[in-house]
């Protein structure tokens, strides 16, 4: 079958990988079937990686092999690419849906609603798909471009940009598309956020493209009637609420109709988009589906009982502090639960189907929207070493690589007090939590490379004597950098600070007093440096036992 115009399977590179002689666009069916010998992808921005992943890559890896148990999984990562036999069946997969992975077809091109208009023709610069460039009300991350000059992508950037719309939309008002009856006053309300918008992306990465794409397959039955987008009939102009029927839906969400306006479209290299159409697309029916790609946080519900909220990444955390959410591995009542991926990790982990030693990485990444989730105000993204022993609840690795994320927020709170005692000391209030830039954030920022030192060496399934070696270095340096934060906050003291202040006020209907000084500042701060860091400091973490 020859191939149709802009066909993504083997015409068009838009796959954006790292080879051994560097970074490259591929087609589709290179990206897969040469999956072991690219190190990674190397997307236009972090939240293009789930995209990829989960719109593509891994939905034609999971129809084209079939349900993925973990004896097929165990294979597939011992084996490192895919054999012969499978690389045959996915390139006939490809090859029998090939007329579907056409970019410019006329009546289903890929991703898109065919003919789908806005009355009067009107179209929006193609940088409406981009949340970091400027376009209407959306705001401008790091580029300031007019919307009226939108950038020309080439085909491939724009199929891209076309599905991280799918999954990471704004929920705005989204103009009408003709011949949508389901429309007031020429527009659509009541649109929600992509499908991603709603979560804390959790995308576990390998050593290569294919460890990471096998890494990202879902375990289990197929449920009846489950396919991916390109493999049920055109979309039209038409939205639908519905209930995913299955992961391979799910992974291929359209959460918005969309139509590339594609320039030269007879030129066989140079197609280029600048505008596209842009409409509501599905939503989806009841509750968040389980997503295997989201950790979860567990409450207990009036009504529900206990009621399952995807867990949402937060402004100004480092990955490594949602650590345990990443490692609950085990279902609760109340608490966090990891994301399935994760879990069957864990699973092969036991099973000896994944080394102890394996450099797993976790890709964290989610958006921050505002005014009514009508613009991104921020990204959030991060990729953190997680060692695969501490997801085994029995490893000492996991209780210490808990305990160093947990050691390094608590010397943060610490300098955080040291701070606000101190103003008090000098007759000021502290700023409120969460008003104003806190000392323990930049001390914060400066432990990160220590943590992720240690998690990486962690990484290596170290001993137990090399472990609380690791342990007593990370305390150390630790140590070190509170002590400069503290220093930092005395140096800019006033000499009212030494002799403080008294303080009288009432307290649950009684009255106490507190005298504020710097030396008093300093004692409590030092003491809970050592009862921190229990390595350094046991006589203390020993004192606290014997009076517990």
């Amino acid at each position: 079958m020859p191939n149709p115009k802009g066909c993504l399977v083997d015409q068009v590179g838009w796959i954006p990988v790292r080879g051994v002689d560097g970074p490259k666009e591929v087609p589709l069916r290179e990206a897969l079937l040469d999956s072991h010998t690219f190190t990674e992808l190397l997307p236009d921005m972090p939240t293009m990686l789930p995209v990829l992943l989960r719109q593509v890559l891994a939905p034609v890896v999971l129809d084209a092999l079939g349900d993925v148990d973990d004896e097929l999984w165990a294979e597939l990562m011992d084996e490192g690419e895919f054999t012969t036999e499978q690389r045959r069946t996915i390139s006939r997969y490809l090859d029998e849906h090939l007329p579907r992975f056409s970019a410019l077809d006329a009546t289903a091109p890929f991703g898109q609603a065919a003919g789908l208009e806005h009355p009067g023709g009107k179209v929006h610069p193609v940088s409406v798909l981009m949340p970091h460039v400027a376009t209407g009300n959306n705001t401008p991350l790091w580029d300031a471009r007019l919307a009226s000059d939108p950038v020309p992508l080439s085909l491939g950037a724009a199929v891209r940009w076309m599905l991280h719309a799918q999954c990471w939309d704004t929920a705005a008002i989204k103009t009408a598309a003709v011949d949508d009856p389901q429309v007031k006053a020429g527009k659509t309300t009541g649109n929600r956020t992509g499908p991603l918008g709603r979560l804390g992306v959790v995308t576990l990465l390998g050593t290569t493209l294919f460890e990471t794409i096998v890494l990202n397959l879902p375990q289990g039955v197929r449920a009846a009637g489950d396919r991916p987008q390109w493999d049920r009939p055109p979309m039209k102009p038409s939205w639908q609420l519905r209930t995913p029927t299955g992961v391979l839906d799910l992974f291929t969400w359209q959460g918005r109709r969309l139509r590339l306006v594609a320039d030269n479209r007879e030129a066989d290299e140079a197609v280029t988009v600048r505008w596209v159409v842009l409409s509501a697309g599905d939503r989806i029916d009841g509750p968040q589906p389980e997503d295997p790609h989201t950790c979860w946080t567990i409450r207990q519900d009036k009504n529900k009982g206990s009621a399952r909220y995807p867990r949402r990444h937060l402004p100004g955390l480092m990955g490594w502090q949602g650590l345990e959410a990443l490692l609950a591995i085990e279902r609760d009542t109340v608490g966090y639960e990891t994301s399935a991926l994760l879990v069957q990790t864990a699973t092969a982990t036991l099973r000896g189907d994944l080394p102890s030693d394996y450099p797993l990485r976790v890709a964290t990444c989610g958006m921050v929207y505002g005014t009514q989730d009508s613009i991104v105000s921020d990204i959030l993204t991060d990729d953190v070493p997680l060692p695969v022993a501490a997801l085994r609840a029995d490893h000492a690795v996991r209780g210490s690589v808990i305990r160093v994320c947990e050691q390094a927020r608590t010397l943060a709170r610490t300098v955080d007090h040291l701070a606000a005692n101190l103003v008090r000391a000098v007759g000021g209030e502290p700023a409120a939590r969460g008003k104003g830039q806190q000392p323990g954030t930049k001390l914060l920022h400066a432990l990160d490379p220590l943590v992720r030192r240690f998690l990486t060496g962690c990484q290596r399934d170290p001993s137990d004597d090399e472990l609380d070696q690791a342990h007593k270095a990370f305390e150390t340096l630790a140590e070190r950098a509170a002590l400069a934060a503290a220093e930092e906050l005395l140096h800019r003291l006033p000499g009212t600070a030494f002799s403080g202040r008294t303080v009288t006020k009432k307290e649950q209907g009684k009255t106490v007093t507190h005298t504020y000084q710097q030396a008093s500042a300093e004692r409590f701060f030092h003491s809970a440096v050592r009862k921190t860091l229990t390595h350094l400091y046991p006589q203390m973490a020993a004192a606290e036992e014997t009076a517990a």
